[in-house]
């Protein structure tokens, strides 16, 4: 961005759909000729995205800015109040294999008494074993949708924390032309694997009841 009239336009705006019910804050990336590039915008969970972006449609319209809704970017906190234990999703197993330079995994996971079992493949290479078992985690994440969202893995992988080690998971949700991120983290505790899915949970465990589910059981591992 870099000249003095766009940021402060940018900063103008960023107060104005801070404004806006529910949203926690808001960050808007112009291009080199003062035109909307991209809007990144964070709320609660309380209200839908596509209210939240038809709101900052109609707050940036109405200050003689048209914005096209495929440049606003909603993430939503889920509400607290669906945090609760019959609302979580429960890691029932997990398990990785190898055939030659492929590597899979297979988690199974349990919602409201339901089952769901999740698989991906990948090559057995560097860090193959924790994304394969992220992808797998949300496979089965995936059964249990029955809305049009859409899960993606965007990044994954084990950190170390000072002394201890966590797995860290992003993932994308894709709902219609809206996209929402979603972060997850989990300490390694009895090993990586185990880390990785209960991180890839954490992610989305929150946001879970607010999509519809349906009860789908495939085979125990």
């Amino acid at each position: 961005m870099g000249h003095p009239d766009v940021e402060s336009k940018a900063r103008e705006f960023e107060a104005m759909i801070r404004r806006i019910k529910d949203v926690i804050s808001a960050r808007i990336m112009f291009s080199a000729d003062g035109q909307v590039e991209e809007i990144h915008v964070l709320a609660s969970g309380s209200r839908n995205a596509k209210q939240l972006v038809r709101d900052v449609e109609s707050l940036l319209m109405a200050q003689g800015t048209p914005v096209d809704h495929k440049k606003i970017s909603v993430a939503l906190l889920a509400p607290e109040s669906v945090d609760s234990e019959d609302e979580r999703v429960r890691v029932v197993g997990y398990a990785l294999s190898r055939q030659g330079k492929t590597v899979e995994s297979r988690v199974r996971l349990e919602y409201r008494g339901a089952g769901a079992e999740g698989t991906a493949q990948g090559p057995s290479t560097g860090d193959a074993r924790i994304r394969t078992t992220a992808e797998a985690t949300l496979a089965a994440i995936q059964r249990f949708i029955k809305s049009s969202s859409v899960l993606f893995l965007d990044e994954c992988g084990v950190v170390q924390v000072g002394t201890k080690r966590a797995a860290t998971v992003c993932v994308l949700e894709l709902e219609g032309d809206l996209e929402h991120t979603y972060i997850g983290a989990c300490l390694v505790r009895q090993d990586e694997l185990d880390a990785v899915v209960r991180a890839t949970l954490d992610a989305v465990n929150r946001r879970f009841s607010l999509w519809a589910v349906t009860q789908r059981v495939s085979p125990t591992i």
